[in-house]
């Protein structure tokens, strides 16, 4: 999402990612399986996160409801990482202050929690899936 675009327009993607999400549905392949947030607070998601074994992203998809803010950031934080590629380390610099200003402070406004579902729910997985790899390698002897 173009930081550039007016609010109109922004409100408009919003819109268009819960008409249409990106990389929406449960993945029974997936590595881990994470929940967060709840339904009284904006909406809960369920990240399903397929990791590539090299601290990159296989696949990484999402389930989910709740209102415009939660469900559209999270389709469109969950596309960009996809398009981009972002690896997990990448991942987890995030920052959650940039989603907040990429969908618009004046469109969240006391509702930033909603706008970094995905993105904190995304994080929690990526944790998960590297400490499920620490424990699953075989330990080397030096």
């Amino acid at each position: 999402m173009e930081p550039t675009l007016d609010r109109k327009s922004r409100v408009a993607l919003l819109v268009e990612h819960v008409e249409s999400p990106r990389h929406k549905g449960a993945l029974e392949s997936a590595d881990v399986v994470v929940p967060g947030g709840s339904p009284e607070c904006g909406g809960s998601v369920t990240v399903y996160l397929q990791g590539d074994g090299n601290g990159g992203i296989e696949t990484l998809t999402w389930t989910g409801q709740g209102d415009i803010i939660s469900m559209g950031s999270t389709s469109i934080v969950v596309d960009r990482i996809v398009s981009e590629k972002l690896t997990m380390d990448e991942i987890l610099a995030e920052d959650y202050e940039q989603v907040v200003d990429l969908i618009g402070r004046d469109i969240i406004r006391n509702r930033k929690r909603h706008a970094t579902l995905g993105l904190s729910t995304i994080k929690a997985a990526v944790r998960q899936y590297q400490k499920k790899i620490r424990t699953t390698q075989p330990k080397t002897r030096s």
